[in-house]
């Protein structure tokens, strides 16, 4: 039925929200670690939802070697000396791709994780815009309904207050993806 709130997050070895963000940057283009430093800092609005030290970047870059989601070649500098520059893996963009279109886990995670996959999922287009918006507001309708029946439940007044705010939160949440959905284009066309 979903992420409960009550269940512990357990940290997998699999890609976080950032670096897969990295790799939804190279997608686009092949660059070296500098200047997909300077290619997170200006991205539109991205900096409201991460933000990354340079040698932080660097240290994500090479995980993502290690996981074989980016490959480095050396390219020769005809003036200046050789670099590194990345590119994304056919594994790479498999796992971007099944991120990008996954919802969320937990409401907590809308703040960051919701909003660079739609950061991506607007360049990849409405059509994508809308799975992502759909799913996760199916997700939230499962954990409202989790929360409303939790709340039924047995429990004290402390619980029933938690309870209350996160279901308002949630239904914040949802009205929000409900009228974020109704201002898209058409099918079609490039997300918003």
């Amino acid at each position: 039925m979903g992420a409960s709130y009550n269940r512990p997050m357990v940290r997998t070895s699999a890609p976080l929200t950032l670096e897969l963000s990295l790799v939804g940057i190279l997608l686009e283009t092949p660059m070296h670690p500098y200047h997909l430093a300077k290619a997170v800092e200006d991205l539109d609005g991205f900096g409201l939802v991460w933000r990354i030290k340079q040698s932080a970047l660097y240290a994500l870059v090479d995980k993502l070697e290690a996981k074989g989601l980016l490959r480095a070649r050396v390219v020769a500098g005809g003036t200046h000396p050789s670099r590194r520059e990345l590119d994304v893996t056919p594994a790479g963009r498999a796992a971007f791709e099944a991120w990008v279109d996954a919802p969320v886990d937990s409401v907590r995670n809308m703040r960051q994780e919701f909003f660079a996959k739609l950061h991506f999922a607007r360049r990849l287009g409405v059509a994508r815009v809308r799975g992502l918006v759909r799913a996760q507001r199916e997700a939230c309708q499962q954990w409202l309904e989790h929360i409303q029946a939790q709340a039924e439940g047995p429990g004290g007044d402390y619980l029933k207050v938690v309870l209350s705010h996160r279901a308002a939160i949630l239904r914040a949440t949802l009205a929000w993806l409900e009228e974020y959905e109704r201002t898209l284009p058409p099918a079609g066309r490039k997300g918003r």
